[in-house]
């Protein structure tokens, strides 16, 4: 049993600058992800980002219920090709699938050209069905791989997302950037993301922006009351677009 949330002793607050995600966007969790941005809009947070991912067996109806969202206040952004691996290679990409991926972090498997061309491939998948092409590319996982910053302003995303921050290809700078997430399906993941939730929190204090990176079964896990308490206290939801880089 995990313990009661410490955020519940917590004030709202209004003011909060929030970037918030739903990540694993596929056919199979618009369900789950249609329910969360109900509750989205019951705060009064959006606008929201959906990250899609292309190869999940989109159809002509699941497109429109996509399209549908979009009309709703929801931005896209681009998350892998298929959000899995089939093997995983190396030292490196072991103990992330272990600590953290688990078998979603497609990039860890691939080369720097296979990675740049999954990249543009995605990109083209949104173009090519009619939907707005999205400046956002969040890996999954939040793990770019052997891709360097000089591979990502060569890439046709604007901006790019990882553990740490936000990359912008038009000014080429970094901007650090706290995130908090909800995905604990273990007491020791449960744990995990508490204590770097609590540590993001108060890195972020009143004036850095948060990212709220939600997952379609976020509502069903360990922390799921965590995340119902954040959305309750509230704040003004942003726009990736609107963040600054100096």
């Amino acid at each position: 049993m995990t313990r009661p949330s410490p955020l519940q002793n917590r004030p709202d607050n209004p003011q909060r600058q929030l970037l918030v995600s739903i990540h694993d966007v596929m056919p199979k969790t618009l369900a789950n992800i249609e329910r969360i941005m109900h509750e989205l809009e019951q705060h009064e947070l959006l606008p929201v980002t959906l990250l899609v991912v292309p190869d999940t067996g989109w159809t002509a109806e699941s497109l429109q219920q996509l399209r549908k969202l979009v009309d709703s206040g929801a931005e896209l952004a681009g998350h892998g090709w298929r959000h899995v691996v089939e093997n995983v290679r190396g030292v490196r990409h072991r103990v992330h699938s272990l600590l953290i991926s688990r078998d979603v972090a497609e990039h860890l498997a691939l080369s720097r050209p296979d990675i740049r061309s999954l990249v543009s491939r995605c990109h083209h998948w949104f173009t090519e069905r009619d939907l707005p092409a999205p400046e956002l590319y969040v890996p999954p996982a939040w793990a770019l791989g052997k891709l360097r910053r000089a591979d990502l302003d060569q890439l046709p995303f604007k901006q790019y997302e990882t553990l740490g921050g936000i990359y912008d290809v038009r000014s080429r700078q970094f901007r650090r950037t706290p995130m908090v997430g909800f995905e604990a399906d273990t007491a020791f993941r449960a744990v995990s993301c508490r204590t770097w939730n609590r540590l993001n929190l108060s890195w972020a204090g009143t004036s850095n922006p948060v990212r709220i990176a939600i997952h379609p079964q976020d509502r069903q896990l360990r922390l799921a009351e965590d995340l119902r308490i954040l959305l309750q206290q509230g704040g003004r939801a942003l726009s990736y677009r609107d963040i600054t880089f100096e």
